[in-house]
């Protein structure tokens, strides 16, 4: 709150990139977010998604401490801010009263230009006890077993829980809990994921009530001498049987029905 210097802007002036509608309304500066509200539009923009944020001043009429008098209105929304996004927002806020301008960029500088991650508000946060009280922890075991993993006579019924990446020994960057084809054990695992782009094999996401699966993974680590991994094709050929009634890939690939989806650029899959 130190570096606030205006919480509320009446009769501000936005204009954002792709609609030349200028819309006046009020500015409100929180400790997160820089909010826009005129009629049915409402605008929340968070500090860290700001890229730039650039004061446009005309020449000066007089000095700082009579800047208002001398400034007609007209004068003074030649002065404005303009703010670039992250997410390729680009707006431009204008204002009659040059000083509530000049501390709505001050306030947005000083709080979208960080020294360090603790000083962003998500690290600041202090949440009372009662909606501490009411936080629900996520359980990984509860929410594998609400889409029907394990159950026998289910959907899930050819996945299992897995829990070989408990201390994150196998894959720095997946959870503690996986779900994988009940038939996979956790030593074809391992060696699968030797295979895979830092250890990211293949895994349930997502499993639908018809029993269509959605899995994940990094790239397959083939290489010039485009090495393969029986443990890895075991594992992909055990989550396509996933959905089927019996558990087991269809003998003809007409009958088939799954999808790999490359979400690399081109350049990057042609050269692995």
């Amino acid at each position: 709150m130190d570096h606030i210097r205006v919480s509320k802007v009446e009769q501000m002036r936005l204009v954002r990139s792709g609609n030349n509608t200028e819309y006046v309304g009020t500015l409100h500066l929180t400790t997160h977010h820089m909010i826009f509200s005129a009629g049915d539009l409402e605008l929340w923009i968070p500090y860290p998604m700001i890229h730039s944020a650039v004061l446009v001043r005309p020449p000066r009429r007089d000095s700082d401490d009579n800047i208002q008098a001398v400034y007609t209105e007209e004068q003074a929304l030649e002065e404005l801010i303009r703010i670039r996004c992250h997410h390729f927002l680009f707006v431009t806020l204008r204002c009659t009263d040059i000083r509530r301008l000049y501390d709505v960029f001050a306030t947005v500088k000083h709080l979208a230009c960080v020294g360090s991650l603790e000083q962003l508000y998500a690290f600041d946060y202090r949440s009372d006890a009662a909606n501490d009280a009411k936080a629900v922890e996520y359980d990984a075991h509860a929410e594998f077993r609400r889409m029907g993993v394990g159950v026998a006579g289910g959907v899930g019924q050819h996945w299992r829980v897995s829990e070989i990446n408990r201390e994150f020994q196998l894959c720095a960057t997946y959870p503690p809990v996986l779900a994988v084809p009940a038939r996979i054990s956790d030593t074809t695992l391992t060696y699968a994921a030797r295979y895979r782009s830092k250890a990211r094999l293949p895994v349930l996401s997502y499993l639908h009530p018809n029993g269509a699966s959605m899995t994940r993974s990094s790239q397959p680590m083939v290489g010039l001498k485009q090495a393969r991994s029986v443990q890895d094709e075991k594992l992909v050929e055990a989550i396509v049987a996933t959905s089927e009634p019996a558990g087991m890939v269809p003998r003809f690939r007409n009958e088939r029905n799954n999808i790999i989806i490359d979400a690399r650029p081109t350049t990057n899959a042609v050269v692995n």
